[in-house]
């Protein structure tokens, strides 16, 4: 199953619904901006040195940024 890692105001948002698109399962791990700095919270920093999202995991695979994982799941999933 695809994992998204999901942050608040962020570019992840067009993953979500490209993955509702294409019917593919999924799961969001949610992550949630500090209210003062705007900047993501160190456990993101687990899943991109960084701090970035969106992030998805799809077996052994781990693609960043939003463009290059629409890019991933149209190439890998979309059948049409």
């Amino acid at each position: 199953m695809i994992v998204v890692h999901h942050l608040n105001n962020s570019r992840s948002q067009r993953v979500l619904w490209l993955l509702e698109e294409l019917g593919l399962p999924y799961e969001v791990v949610r992550y949630q901006r500090d209210p003062k700095t705007m900047l993501a919270p160190p456990e993101l920093k687990a899943v991109h040195p960084l701090g970035k999202s969106p992030v998805i995991v799809d077996g052994e695979c781990k693609v960043a940024e939003s463009g290059a994982i629409i890019e991933y799941l149209l190439d890998k999933y979309d059948q049409g």
